[in-house]
């Protein structure tokens, strides 16, 4: 999808219509499976399996460059014929100058320097916020009327801009926000072999337009987890029914995770630096099924 200019010869603004153009490809796999550990009288027990992999590629832009920067406004994405949709387009982050606390990044070459052009030394990173393997894994248990059953979903080979994490990370936030405890170690002229900036960096600006918050947003989540009791058929001989069931009920219970901003999962696709969303909530519940 481009977004292209077009005068309308109204007045001096240039309206915008967005295009199906260009050609990509989409190859992958996916991959359900169940197997019956335990199949008896009194036990029985099963596992699932649900994967799938994509790879993405695009193949051809309607540009003499084969790049189209910034497609959507956002600042941080590319398109690159050979490259990924929404590919991160940013200036690499390579820690803190010891010398003076300022941050480090790397031009377009590979040099380093403390004052990189936001116009020509972003490049492309070879990763999106698409992830390459995702799907469930669970299993289901049964004993003689006991049930426990859980789904637990996955993802890996995403990458997020961590904005909750870069505000917490923010020096001049102190004494208005909430702030991490990272900027506790923060580069002082005692304290020079550290990972975080020192709080007075002339150059901290600059971090908005590189890879420094761009984090891994791989999780492995407990979506579901529920355990009950089916009341069994001859105790409901004469009643008119013919099941009952009770269960308690856990959703989003535990997330594994190297993200260190709210949620993993809670993202808007529209941009994917956004900040502040609302994170995915834990859920518990108690029910009664009753079958006629």
């Amino acid at each position: 999808m481009q977004e292209v200019q077009i005068n309308a010869n109204t007045n001096d603004e240039f309206p915008t219509l967005s295009t199906n153009s260009g050609e990509i490809k989409n190859s992958g796999f996916d991959l359900p499976m169940a197997y019956d550990v335990i199949r008896s009288k009194d036990l029985n027990l099963s596992v699932n399996l649900v994967g799938n992999y994509n790879k993405q590629e695009i193949i051809d832009l309607p540009t003499d460059t084969g790049e189209i920067i910034n497609p959507d406004g956002i600042g941080s994405i590319g398109l690159q014929e050979g490259g990924l949709i929404n590919e991160y387009f940013l200036v690499r982050y390579v820690g803190v100058n010891q010398e003076n606390g300022n941050l480090l990044f790397l031009d377009a070459d590979g040099n380093e320097t403390e004052n990189p052009d936001v116009d020509t030394d972003r490049v492309f990173l070879g990763t999106n916020l698409a992830p390459d393997f995702q799907g469930s894994v669970g299993f289901d248990l049964n004993y003689r009327g006991l049930f426990f059953s859980t789904q637990w979903n996955y993802a890996i080979g995403i990458d997020r801009i961590d904005n909750d994490l870069a505000n917490f990370s923010d020096p001049t936030n102190i004494g208005q926000f909430r702030a991490t405890g990272d900027l506790l170690r923060a580069w002082t002229p005692e304290n020079t072999n550290t990972d975080m900036p020192s709080l007075t960096a002339t150059n901290i600006a600059l971090d908005g337009n590189s890879d420094r918050f761009l984090q891994s947003a791989d999780f492995l989540r407990l979506r579901f987890a529920t355990a009950g009791y089916d009341l069994p058929s001859r105790y409901l001989d004469g009643t008119g029914l013919n099941r009952i069931r009770v269960f308690v009920q856990g959703e989003n219970l535990l997330t594994f995770t190297p993200w260190r901003g709210f949620d993993p999962e809670t993202v808007n696709t529209f941009n994917p630096a956004q900040s502040r969303l609302f994170p995915t909530p834990k859920v518990f519940s108690v029910g009664l099924e009753v079958g006629f």
